[in-house]
């Protein structure tokens, strides 16, 4: 498992997975406080969704992260007007944060 780790952005794709698992699940939480439904709640379910796919983009693409890491970072600024604030701001945090991870990753040199 280490090895597999080491040759691709895990933690990036971890915290893009987090991201739009909060974000997927804010509008069902039924807290009472969900700031839009209907057409929020619609981009909130695809925005998420969006961002895990993302995330394990970056695990089993890892030569692929620049495009993935600028598509997440987008997705997450749209999430934080279309949805909720982006899942009341941590959502698009963590997410625009794990988009800088895997765009700045790169792969081990042999030693």
């Amino acid at each position: 498992m280490t090895a597999w780790t080491r040759r691709r952005p895990f933690w990036a794709g971890c915290l893009l997975i987090a991201a739009g698992t909060e974000i997927l699940l804010l509008p069902v939480a039924g807290t009472g406080v969900i700031i839009h439904t209907g057409a929020g709640g619609y981009a909130g379910f695809l925005l998420g969704l969006f961002l895990a796919v993302m995330g394990l983009g970056m695990w089993f693409a890892a030569e692929q992260r620049f495009v993935i890491a600028v598509l997440a970072v987008l997705a997450a600024l749209a999430a934080f007007v279309l949805s909720n604030l982006g899942g009341f701001l941590v959502g698009s945090l963590v997410a625009i944060v794990g988009a800088s991870w895997g765009f700045a990753w790169t792969p081990r040199t042999a030693e």
